[in-house]
């Protein structure tokens, strides 16, 4: 399944089609943009130290998403990292409006998206 993203007048299609990242500058991000599972780490952790994730248990919940990706990628399971990556998204969707601030769960979708392009290809 395809996700569409309207996001601050940027267009980003997450599918393999199109992929415009949103500058880190348009959400105050002093992370890079870097399509690396390093980056989506640093990204949810300033979310959550800037309080945009309200819950202790979900930053811990996406962070562990996310060392076990990486995991799976240091293995050379790229397709592992995908699959989880996959739940990270759907866990920040789910959360966002919740205990996530929708603006920053819409980036860190965006971004979990360009990680996914970039281990897709």
């Amino acid at each position: 399944m395809h996700k569409l993203v309207l996001f601050a007048s940027t267009l980003v299609f997450l599918g393999g089609l199109l992929a415009l990242p949103l500058s880190a500058e348009a959400m105050d991000c002093p992370h890079p943009m870097d399509a690396t599972i390093s980056a989506l780490h640093d990204c949810v952790q300033h979310a959550a130290d800037m309080g945009h994730i309200t819950s202790a248990g979900i930053t811990r919940s996406l962070l562990s998403k996310l060392d076990a990706a990486q995991a799976a990628v240091d293995r050379n399971q790229p397709a592992v990292a995908v699959n989880i990556l996959n739940a990270f998204i759907h866990e920040a969707n789910a959360q966002s409006g919740r205990h996530i601030d929708p603006a920053h769960a819409e980036h860190m979708v965006m971004h979990a998206g360009m990680v996914i392009e970039a281990l897709s290809s």
